[in-house]
């Protein structure tokens, strides 16, 4: 009986094959009749139940259609799955530089050092591998329903307790669960940011936030990001002058300039957003990166004028698409009423395999290692690049370096290094004004590369 499954799965798999050849190469033509599934199993060998199954896989691809009350037949357009020309390469990843990765034949990357992502070695797959095992015994858990607009409410209950830790105080109904950090900061946006008004945004910044901006009709306006977090000063003064109700902002590991906000500038940040009556969303997807605890805006506000950001992209899975937003009890509300009217709920079989992962006991140790590769990645790209005498702006940490590159023009910086496969990110995509600067964005993970310190050493000569 043991061996009975796995036989029945290879042979479901070698008729198909066979099927598929037929179909593919044309011997099989578009709108042909085939055998009855009895007909199929004693031809084959097998049981009606693995015939069935044969027809349900064919029937999934395409390559068949199921009529009822008639049978089976090949599919009327069968014949594009086999006349379908290869793809050139693997799909361009999404990040914050896809607009410039789109210009590239994937082919001919071969230094991607400006990208916005960890390689899947340094994140948590041993830990997705468990949890997804640990859930699938437990299905009835989360199929047949669309869950919360808030989210899994014993995922927001272990939220609660670990941003109690940090000093974060809030309840589970403070909290809602997103697609992603991103989808939080957008329902945060699409909340407070009307049509027609200016939205504070660091200088420089994370692009999306610009894009989401801009789709809800605001406007971003930058505040100067320094070597400790943003310009208070230059807060102050571009709140009374626009007007603003809204300044979005990212604590810990800034991208792209890798700083983190000091005590003391968060303490005259929320001095300014209470002068001018500011709400801040704070983006602190990074905030588990650092190896000890960054003193975050939310813990000294809490959260009366924050809205406080998360997410697990960077440490465990981009792929999960879970992240969370912790606010004032009546902004929570209201974010999740936006989050309803957008899509309904996010995924509650997502959100239960993060909740298995943070609560594995393997989760603290994992973080410690990744720590310690971003530390020792950073150390050396910042390293190399300095003997190549490149300038590296202080105060930096997390997944990026912010370094000056000289040479003149970065549009023509960039062209070259196309030509060589090394794909840079600009200073100015993280720009509101999209104005030229002469600093540059590196991924610490994967910029450490012979060709790209041999491209740079050469600029300027």
């Amino acid at each position: 009986m043991s061996a009975q499954p796995a036989d029945a799965f290879t042979r479901v798999g070698a008729i198909c094959a066979h099927l598929r050849g037929r179909i593919l190469s044309g011997r099989l033509s578009s709108g042909d009749r085939l055998p009855s599934v009895r007909a199929l199993a004693r031809s084959n060998g097998v049981s009606p139940f693995t015939a069935a199954r044969v027809y349900e896989l064919l029937v999934a691809e395409g390559l068949i259609a199921a009529r009822r009350g008639s049978g089976y037949y090949v599919a009327r357009d069968a014949e594009a799955f086999g006349g379908a020309a290869p793809l050139a390469g693997p799909e361009p990843l999404v990040d914050s530089i896809w607009s410039l990765r789109r210009d590239y034949d994937a082919r001919a990357l071969q230094v991607d050092a400006g990208c916005g992502w960890l390689p899947p070695q340094w994140l948590f797959g041993e830990g997705v591998r468990a949890a997804l095992t640990q859930v699938a015994r437990r299905p009835a858990v989360y199929a047949g329903r669309y869950g919360s607009a808030y989210g899994l409410r014993a995922l927001r209950r272990h939220l609660a307790r670990q941003l109690g830790l940090r000093g974060i105080e809030c309840a589970d109904e403070q909290i809602v669960l997103t697609q992603g950090a991103s989808q939080a900061l957008e329902l945060a946006i699409r909340t407070l940011a009307r049509p027609g008004e200016a939205v504070l945004v660091e200088d420089p910044g994370y692009p999306y936030v610009l894009a989401m901006v801009h789709a809800c009709g605001a406007h971003p306006v930058g505040v100067p990001r320094q070597e400790h977090g943003p310009d208070a000063n230059a807060l102050d003064a571009i709140a009374r002058q626009t007007g603003a109700r809204l300044f979005i902002t990212n604590t810990t590991f800034q991208n792209p300039t890798g700083t983190t906000t000091s005590p003391q500038v968060a303490h005259a940040v929320l001095r300014v957003a209470e002068r001018h009556d500011l709400t801040i969303c704070e983006d602190d997807i990074f905030a588990e990166l650092p190896a000890e605890p960054v003193t975050a805006l939310a813990s000294l506000d809490r959260l009366e004028r924050v809205i406080y950001i998360g997410s697990f992209s960077k440490t465990i899975a981009p792929s999960l698409r879970v992240g969370y937003l912790a606010a004032r009890t009546d902004r929570a509300e209201r974010i999740a009423t936006q989050k309803s009217t957008m899509s309904l709920s996010s995924s509650e079989l997502m959100e239960h395999i993060v909740l298995a992962i943070l609560t594995s006991g393997r989760y603290r140790t994992h973080l410690e290692r990744l720590r310690r590769h971003l530390a020792d990645a950073r150390a050396r790209l910042a390293r190399r690049l300095r003997d190549c005498e490149i300038e590296v702006a202080p105060h930096g940490g997390g997944m990026f370096v912010w370094a000056r590159l000289p040479g003149g023009d970065p549009a023509e910086i960039r062209l070259r290094a196309r030509s060589q496969g090394i794909l840079l990110a600009p200073g100015e995509l993280f720009r509101p004004d999209r104005q030229p600067t002469a600093y540059w964005r590196f991924n610490v993970a994967y910029a450490d590369d012979e060709r790209l310190y041999a491209f740079v050493r050469n600029l300027g000569r």
